[in-house]
């Protein structure tokens, strides 16, 4: 099902969607940030939230029901954590879809839409959760409320994976470049804000401490200067 029809589906099933919630944890957690921030920032009257996983399991909304959707995200859909989540959404009532790499996994279970994205072909098929996701909020959206630059956005997702394989092209060499002259850094600091702010959680949290046990943290390029710097040597490292 396309993701224009599973919205279309569930406005059919519920005029009235009041609420929208993005629930993952980890690297897919960050992978639904950008969805969450374009309606955070555009949507005005639907409810909007971003959870880690358990904090909805133990903290959920009280606004999660049958006005509710429920975008719950897991790259293997074995997330145990993710997998309670979309179980717990819908026996609330919620309309939950599950963005996943793995179709038949425990995650879709519960779900009453599975989105299936890409990974390991290629380094856009790697942002192709991201993208889909972000096309699900602008779906809503303009679903729900109206979004005057819908064609815009759709215009501009097809062109998407194109300039991404490009610019890795060009990219590539530069992040060797990088990788090589900081290789041996103690610390790395990532950067970033805005749609992008949970991109630099992932790579501190994914790339770095996770896979290459490399000491790192991550923060807003505005709150830099109010807390952080403050520890700043002139031996630290940082990417944004």
């Amino acid at each position: 099902m396309e993701l224009n029809q599973i919205v279309t589906s569930i406005q059919s099933k519920q005029e009235a969607i009041q609420s929208v919630y993005f629930v993952g944890c980890g690297g897919s957690k960050a992978d639904l940030y950008p969805g969450f921030y374009f309606l955070r920032s555009n949507a005005k009257k639907l409810i909007v939230g971003h959870y880690t996983a358990n904090e909805f399991n133990y903290d959920t909304p009280a606004a999660v029901g049958e006005n509710s959707i429920v975008i719950t995200c897991s790259l293997g859909g074995n997330t145990p954590e993710t997998v309670k989540a979309t179980s717990l959404a819908k026996s609330l009532g919620a309309h939950v879809i599950a963005v996943t790499h793995e179709p038949e996994s425990p995650l879709t279970k519960d779900a009453d839409y599975v989105v299936t994205h890409g990974f390991f072909e290629s380094y856009s098929a790697k942002m192709d959760k991201m993208t889909k996701i972000l096309t699900l909020a602008v779906e809503i959206l303009n679903a729900f409320e109206g979004y005057d630059y819908y064609e815009q956005f759709m215009d501009g997702v097809e062109k998407i994976y194109g300039a991404i394989d490009e610019a890795t092209k060009l990219l590539v060499p530069q992040a060797k470049a990088f990788g090589e002259a900081y290789k041996d850094a103690p610390v790395i600091y990532v950067m970033s804000s805005g749609a992008t702010t949970e991109v630099a959680y992932s790579f501190s949290i994914c790339l770095l401490l996770e896979m290459q046990w490399v000491n790192s943290g991550s923060f807003s390029d505005g709150e830099f200067f109010h807390g952080h710097s403050k520890s700043w040597k002139k031996t630290s490292h940082s990417c944004s």
